[in-house]
Protein backbone atom coordinates (compact mmCIF):
# COMPACT_ATOMS: atom_id res chain seq x y z
CA UNK A 1 0.00 0.00 0.00
CA UNK A 2 1.09 3.59 -0.63
CA UNK A 3 1.03 4.33 3.10
CA UNK A 4 3.64 1.60 3.79
CA UNK A 5 6.24 2.56 1.19
CA UNK A 6 9.46 4.28 2.18
CA UNK A 7 9.52 8.06 2.43
CA UNK A 8 12.19 8.39 -0.27
CA UNK A 9 10.03 6.55 -2.79
CA UNK A 10 7.18 9.05 -2.43
CA UNK A 11 6.72 11.70 -5.12
CA UNK A 12 8.39 14.95 -3.98
CA UNK A 13 6.74 18.37 -4.32
CA UNK A 14 7.53 20.40 -7.46
CA UNK A 15 10.35 22.94 -7.37
CA UNK A 16 8.52 25.40 -9.62
CA UNK A 17 4.97 26.70 -9.46
CA UNK A 18 2.58 24.74 -11.67
CA UNK A 19 -0.75 26.38 -12.47
CA UNK A 20 -2.15 23.78 -14.84
CA UNK A 21 -5.11 23.12 -12.54
CA UNK A 22 -5.19 26.47 -10.75
CA UNK A 23 -8.66 27.31 -9.48
CA UNK A 24 -10.07 30.83 -9.66
CA UNK A 25 -13.67 30.24 -8.56
CA UNK A 26 -13.12 30.69 -4.83
CA UNK A 27 -11.25 33.97 -5.29
CA UNK A 28 -13.89 35.28 -7.70
CA UNK A 29 -16.71 34.47 -5.28
CA UNK A 30 -14.88 36.12 -2.37
CA UNK A 31 -14.14 39.26 -4.42
CA UNK A 32 -17.73 39.48 -5.67
CA UNK A 33 -19.15 39.16 -2.15
CA UNK A 34 -16.62 41.68 -0.88
CA UNK A 35 -17.55 44.27 -3.50
CA UNK A 36 -21.28 43.69 -2.96
CA UNK A 37 -21.10 44.16 0.82
CA UNK A 38 -18.78 47.18 0.51
CA UNK A 39 -21.19 48.87 -1.92
CA UNK A 40 -24.08 48.27 0.47
CA UNK A 41 -22.16 49.84 3.34
CA UNK A 42 -21.10 52.79 1.16
CA UNK A 43 -24.73 53.32 0.13
CA UNK A 44 -25.81 53.13 3.75
CA UNK A 45 -23.27 55.75 4.85
CA UNK A 46 -24.21 58.00 1.93
CA UNK A 47 -27.88 57.72 2.83
CA UNK A 48 -27.20 58.56 6.46
CA UNK A 49 -25.02 61.53 5.48
CA UNK A 50 -27.59 62.94 3.06
CA UNK A 51 -30.42 62.51 5.57
CA UNK A 52 -28.29 64.04 8.35
CA UNK A 53 -28.91 61.04 10.58
CA UNK A 54 -25.31 59.95 11.13
CA UNK A 55 -24.81 58.01 14.36
CA UNK A 56 -22.27 56.07 16.39
CA UNK A 57 -23.26 52.89 14.58
CA UNK A 58 -22.17 54.49 11.31
CA UNK A 59 -18.79 55.39 12.75
CA UNK A 60 -18.43 51.82 14.05
CA UNK A 61 -19.23 50.21 10.71
CA UNK A 62 -16.31 52.01 9.04
CA UNK A 63 -13.52 50.03 10.81
CA UNK A 64 -15.69 46.91 10.57
CA UNK A 65 -15.82 47.32 6.80
CA UNK A 66 -12.10 48.05 6.67
CA UNK A 67 -11.36 44.75 8.43
CA UNK A 68 -13.83 43.03 6.12
CA UNK A 69 -12.10 44.43 3.04
CA UNK A 70 -8.80 43.22 4.49
CA UNK A 71 -10.31 39.77 4.98
CA UNK A 72 -11.58 39.75 1.40
CA UNK A 73 -8.17 40.77 0.07
CA UNK A 74 -6.53 38.03 2.15
CA UNK A 75 -9.02 35.43 0.90
CA UNK A 76 -8.45 36.38 -2.72
CA UNK A 77 -4.66 36.50 -2.36
CA UNK A 78 -4.34 33.16 -0.58
CA UNK A 79 -6.69 31.41 -2.98
CA UNK A 80 -4.80 32.75 -5.99
CA UNK A 81 -1.22 32.38 -4.77
CA UNK A 82 -1.14 29.59 -2.16
CA UNK A 83 -2.25 26.69 -4.33
CA UNK A 84 -5.73 26.41 -2.83
CA UNK A 85 -7.80 24.08 -5.01
CA UNK A 86 -4.85 22.64 -6.93
CA UNK A 87 -3.99 18.92 -6.70
CA UNK A 88 -1.30 18.03 -4.19
CA UNK A 89 1.30 17.20 -6.84
CA UNK A 90 1.18 20.77 -8.22
CA UNK A 91 1.66 22.67 -4.95
CA UNK A 92 5.15 23.77 -3.97
CA UNK A 93 6.49 23.98 -0.42
CA UNK A 94 6.51 27.77 -0.77
CA UNK A 95 2.82 27.79 -1.65
CA UNK A 96 1.99 25.62 1.35
CA UNK A 97 4.01 27.97 3.55
CA UNK A 98 1.95 30.91 2.26
CA UNK A 99 -1.19 28.85 2.83
CA UNK A 100 -0.26 28.37 6.50
CA UNK A 101 0.52 32.08 6.85
CA UNK A 102 -3.00 32.83 5.65
CA UNK A 103 -4.43 30.46 8.25
CA UNK A 104 -2.41 32.17 10.99
CA UNK A 105 -3.58 35.65 9.96
CA UNK A 106 -7.22 34.54 10.00
CA UNK A 107 -6.95 33.40 13.61
CA UNK A 108 -6.42 37.05 14.61
CA UNK A 109 -8.35 38.85 11.90
CA UNK A 110 -11.62 36.92 12.22
CA UNK A 111 -12.38 37.77 15.89
CA UNK A 112 -11.57 41.44 15.31
CA UNK A 113 -13.66 41.66 12.14
CA UNK A 114 -16.66 39.77 13.51
CA UNK A 115 -16.66 41.71 16.79
CA UNK A 116 -16.50 45.13 15.12
CA UNK A 117 -19.44 44.20 12.88
CA UNK A 118 -21.46 43.15 15.93
CA UNK A 119 -20.49 46.36 17.74
CA UNK A 120 -21.94 48.41 14.89
CA UNK A 121 -25.16 46.34 15.03
CA UNK A 122 -25.42 46.78 18.81
CA UNK A 123 -24.91 50.54 18.53
CA UNK A 124 -27.66 50.62 15.94
CA UNK A 125 -29.97 48.71 18.30
CA UNK A 126 -29.10 51.16 21.07
CA UNK A 127 -29.92 54.05 18.78
CA UNK A 128 -33.34 52.61 17.90
CA UNK A 129 -34.50 50.68 20.96
CA UNK A 130 -32.64 51.71 24.13
CA UNK A 131 -34.38 55.01 24.91
CA UNK A 132 -37.92 53.85 24.18
CA UNK A 133 -37.58 50.49 25.94
CA UNK A 134 -36.12 51.54 29.26
CA UNK A 135 -32.99 50.89 31.27
CA UNK A 136 -33.03 47.10 30.89
CA UNK A 137 -32.54 47.28 27.14
CA UNK A 138 -29.80 49.86 27.54
CA UNK A 139 -27.96 47.75 30.12
CA UNK A 140 -28.28 44.63 27.97
CA UNK A 141 -26.71 46.41 25.01
CA UNK A 142 -23.84 47.74 27.12
CA UNK A 143 -23.19 44.26 28.53
CA UNK A 144 -23.07 42.81 25.02
CA UNK A 145 -20.71 45.59 23.93
CA UNK A 146 -18.42 44.76 26.85
CA UNK A 147 -18.50 41.08 25.93
CA UNK A 148 -17.32 41.97 22.43
CA UNK A 149 -14.20 43.51 23.93
CA UNK A 150 -13.64 40.38 26.03
CA UNK A 151 -14.23 38.26 22.92
CA UNK A 152 -11.54 40.14 20.97
CA UNK A 153 -8.99 39.94 23.78
CA UNK A 154 -9.59 36.25 24.50
CA UNK A 155 -9.47 34.99 20.95
CA UNK A 156 -6.54 37.18 19.98
CA UNK A 157 -4.49 35.75 22.87
CA UNK A 158 -5.28 32.05 22.33
CA UNK A 159 -3.61 31.71 18.89
CA UNK A 160 -0.30 32.81 20.36
CA UNK A 161 0.03 29.38 22.02
CA UNK A 162 -0.57 27.25 18.94
CA UNK A 163 3.16 26.71 18.36
CA UNK A 164 6.29 26.79 20.47
CA UNK A 165 7.40 29.72 18.34
CA UNK A 166 5.15 31.49 15.87
CA UNK A 167 7.34 30.99 12.80
CA UNK A 168 6.88 27.21 13.08
CA UNK A 169 3.22 27.74 12.16
CA UNK A 170 4.11 28.27 8.48
CA UNK A 171 7.22 26.09 8.34
CA UNK A 172 5.82 23.09 6.47
CA UNK A 173 8.42 20.57 7.67
CA UNK A 174 8.72 21.80 11.27
CA UNK A 175 5.03 22.50 11.83
CA UNK A 176 4.08 18.93 12.93
CA UNK A 177 6.93 18.89 15.46
CA UNK A 178 6.36 22.26 17.12
CA UNK A 179 2.64 23.05 16.69
CA UNK A 180 -0.42 21.57 18.35
CA UNK A 181 -3.11 21.28 15.69
CA UNK A 182 -5.65 19.98 18.19
CA UNK A 183 -5.14 23.11 20.27
CA UNK A 184 -5.83 25.10 17.11
CA UNK A 185 -8.92 23.00 16.41
CA UNK A 186 -10.50 23.44 19.83
CA UNK A 187 -9.64 27.13 20.08
CA UNK A 188 -11.29 27.71 16.71
CA UNK A 189 -14.32 25.66 17.76
CA UNK A 190 -14.61 27.91 20.83
CA UNK A 191 -14.20 31.01 18.63
CA UNK A 192 -16.88 30.00 16.13
CA UNK A 193 -19.22 28.83 18.89
CA UNK A 194 -18.95 32.14 20.74
CA UNK A 195 -19.45 34.02 17.49
CA UNK A 196 -22.54 31.98 16.65
CA UNK A 197 -23.95 32.54 20.14
CA UNK A 198 -23.55 36.31 19.85
CA UNK A 199 -25.05 36.32 16.35
CA UNK A 200 -28.03 34.31 17.60
CA UNK A 201 -28.62 36.81 20.42
CA UNK A 202 -28.55 39.65 17.91
CA UNK A 203 -30.91 37.71 15.67
CA UNK A 204 -33.67 37.60 18.31
CA UNK A 205 -32.81 40.83 20.13
CA UNK A 206 -35.21 43.11 18.18
CA UNK A 207 -38.27 40.85 18.56
CA UNK A 208 -39.69 42.28 21.82
CA UNK A 209 -39.16 45.98 20.95
CA UNK A 210 -40.66 45.55 17.48
CA UNK A 211 -43.65 43.56 18.77
CA UNK A 212 -44.47 46.48 21.08
CA UNK A 213 -44.66 48.94 18.19
CA UNK A 214 -48.12 50.33 17.44
CA UNK A 215 -48.12 49.22 13.82
CA UNK A 216 -50.23 46.85 11.74
CA UNK A 217 -49.07 43.25 12.01
CA UNK A 218 -47.81 43.13 8.42
CA UNK A 219 -45.67 46.24 8.94
CA UNK A 220 -44.28 44.91 12.21
CA UNK A 221 -43.30 41.66 10.52
CA UNK A 222 -41.63 43.62 7.72
CA UNK A 223 -39.67 45.78 10.16
CA UNK A 224 -38.67 42.71 12.18
CA UNK A 225 -37.41 40.90 9.08
CA UNK A 226 -35.25 43.88 8.12
CA UNK A 227 -33.71 44.08 11.59
CA UNK A 228 -33.14 40.33 11.79
CA UNK A 229 -31.35 40.30 8.46
CA UNK A 230 -28.60 42.31 10.09
CA UNK A 231 -27.95 39.44 12.46
CA UNK A 232 -28.69 36.73 9.91
CA UNK A 233 -25.02 35.85 9.97
CA UNK A 234 -25.89 33.40 12.76
CA UNK A 235 -27.12 30.96 10.12
CA UNK A 236 -23.89 31.29 8.14
CA UNK A 237 -21.78 30.99 11.30
CA UNK A 238 -23.67 27.83 12.33
CA UNK A 239 -22.97 26.30 8.94
CA UNK A 240 -19.32 27.34 9.15
CA UNK A 241 -18.97 25.79 12.62
CA UNK A 242 -20.54 22.52 11.48
CA UNK A 243 -18.36 22.27 8.37
CA UNK A 244 -15.19 23.12 10.30
CA UNK A 245 -15.92 20.45 12.91
CA UNK A 246 -16.70 17.78 10.30
CA UNK A 247 -13.75 18.58 8.07
CA UNK A 248 -11.16 18.73 10.84
CA UNK A 249 -12.14 15.19 11.86
CA UNK A 250 -11.92 13.86 8.31
CA UNK A 251 -8.68 12.00 7.68
CA UNK A 252 -9.47 10.34 4.38
CA UNK A 253 -8.38 12.42 1.36
CA UNK A 254 -10.69 12.77 -1.61
CA UNK A 255 -7.74 12.15 -3.96
CA UNK A 256 -6.96 8.39 -4.07
CA UNK A 257 -3.33 9.18 -4.97
CA UNK A 258 -2.86 11.56 -2.03
CA UNK A 259 -0.72 9.15 0.01
CA UNK A 260 1.69 8.56 -2.86
CA UNK A 261 3.04 12.12 -2.49
CA UNK A 262 5.65 13.15 0.02
CA UNK A 263 3.70 16.24 1.12
CA UNK A 264 0.86 13.99 2.33
CA UNK A 265 3.04 13.33 5.39
CA UNK A 266 2.99 17.05 6.28
CA UNK A 267 -0.26 18.42 4.88
CA UNK A 268 -3.60 17.35 6.41
CA UNK A 269 -6.08 15.64 4.11
CA UNK A 270 -8.66 18.32 4.91
CA UNK A 271 -6.73 20.79 2.76
CA UNK A 272 -7.99 19.16 -0.44
CA UNK A 273 -11.31 21.06 -0.15
CA UNK A 274 -10.18 24.01 1.93
CA UNK A 275 -11.50 26.68 -0.40
CA UNK A 276 -15.07 25.38 -0.16
CA UNK A 277 -15.02 24.35 3.49
CA UNK A 278 -13.25 27.38 4.99
CA UNK A 279 -12.94 30.39 2.70
CA UNK A 280 -16.46 30.42 1.26
CA UNK A 281 -18.31 30.08 4.61
CA UNK A 282 -15.90 32.56 6.20
CA UNK A 283 -16.66 35.10 3.47
CA UNK A 284 -20.42 34.59 3.43
CA UNK A 285 -20.85 35.14 7.17
CA UNK A 286 -19.58 38.76 7.43
CA UNK A 287 -21.07 39.58 4.03
CA UNK A 288 -24.56 38.69 5.23
CA UNK A 289 -24.01 40.69 8.42
CA UNK A 290 -22.84 43.85 6.65
CA UNK A 291 -25.55 43.77 4.00
CA UNK A 292 -28.24 43.03 6.58
CA UNK A 293 -27.17 45.81 8.92
CA UNK A 294 -27.17 48.29 6.02
CA UNK A 295 -30.75 47.57 4.92
CA UNK A 296 -32.58 49.55 7.65
CA UNK A 297 -30.73 52.72 6.65
CA UNK A 298 -31.44 52.10 2.97
CA UNK A 299 -35.10 51.18 3.45
CA UNK A 300 -36.54 54.74 3.14
CA UNK A 301 -34.50 55.41 0.02
CA UNK A 302 -35.42 52.07 -1.50
CA UNK A 303 -39.09 52.72 -0.73
CA UNK A 304 -38.87 56.19 -2.28
CA UNK A 305 -37.16 54.82 -5.37
CA UNK A 306 -39.76 52.07 -5.65
CA UNK A 307 -42.56 54.63 -5.38
CA UNK A 308 -41.02 56.81 -8.08
CA UNK A 309 -40.63 53.85 -10.41
CA UNK A 310 -44.23 52.84 -9.74
CA UNK A 311 -45.47 56.36 -10.44
CA UNK A 312 -43.42 56.52 -13.63
CA UNK A 313 -44.99 53.36 -15.00
CA UNK A 314 -48.47 54.39 -13.90
CA UNK A 315 -48.07 57.71 -15.70
CA UNK A 316 -46.96 56.08 -18.96
CA UNK A 317 -49.49 53.25 -18.85
CA UNK A 318 -52.58 55.46 -18.43
CA UNK A 319 -54.60 56.12 -21.51
CA UNK A 320 -54.04 59.21 -23.65
CA UNK A 321 -57.55 60.45 -22.92
CA UNK A 322 -57.00 60.34 -19.18
CA UNK A 323 -53.68 62.12 -19.57
CA UNK A 324 -55.28 64.76 -21.76
CA UNK A 325 -58.08 65.31 -19.23
CA UNK A 326 -55.49 65.82 -16.46
CA UNK A 327 -53.48 68.31 -18.50
CA UNK A 328 -56.53 70.42 -19.48
CA UNK A 329 -58.34 70.27 -16.17
CA UNK A 330 -59.59 73.60 -14.82
CA UNK A 331 -59.99 74.74 -11.20
CA UNK A 332 -63.76 74.36 -11.49
CA UNK A 333 -63.42 70.63 -12.17
CA UNK A 334 -60.43 69.86 -9.99
CA UNK A 335 -61.96 69.98 -6.53
CA UNK A 336 -59.34 72.48 -5.50
CA UNK A 337 -56.21 70.96 -7.18
CA UNK A 338 -54.38 72.48 -10.14
CA UNK A 339 -51.42 70.67 -11.74
CA UNK A 340 -48.36 72.90 -12.01
CA UNK A 341 -45.24 70.78 -12.52
CA UNK A 342 -43.66 67.51 -11.45
CA UNK A 343 -42.30 68.85 -8.18
CA UNK A 344 -45.21 70.96 -6.87
CA UNK A 345 -48.88 70.52 -6.03
CA UNK A 346 -50.88 73.76 -6.03
CA UNK A 347 -53.85 74.05 -3.64
CA UNK A 348 -56.47 76.55 -4.78
CA UNK A 349 -59.75 77.29 -3.08
CA UNK A 350 -61.97 77.61 -6.17
CA UNK A 351 -64.98 78.71 -4.15
CA UNK A 352 -63.27 82.07 -3.58
CA UNK A 353 -61.93 83.61 -6.73
CA UNK A 354 -59.79 86.13 -4.83
CA UNK A 355 -58.30 83.76 -2.27
CA UNK A 356 -54.54 83.20 -2.38
CA UNK A 357 -52.96 80.06 -3.71
CA UNK A 358 -50.85 77.83 -1.46
CA UNK A 359 -48.05 75.81 -3.01
CA UNK A 360 -46.61 72.73 -1.24
CA UNK A 361 -43.38 71.29 -2.59
CA UNK A 362 -43.42 67.54 -2.87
Amino acid sequence: MASNVSFDSLIPPPDEIIDTHKEYKIAIVCIFLGVLASLCVASRLTARFLSRSWGYDDWAVIPATAFYIGWTALAAYINLHAGVGKPLEEITVGEFSLWYKGVVVTTWLYPIMSATIRISILLFYRRIFAIANGAFMNYAIWILLGLQVAYIITFCVLPAFMCQQLHYAWDVYEHPLHCNDWYYFWSQIALYSASMAFDTILLFFPIIPVVRLHLPTIKRVGVLVIFMLGAGASIASAYKLAVFDIEMKRYEPTNPLWLTYRMSRYIPAQFDRYGYTFWIPSQVEPTVALIGTSLPALRPFLASASERVSQYFQTHITSRSTKSTWQTITPAHASGFVATNSSETELWDVSRSKSPRTTISA
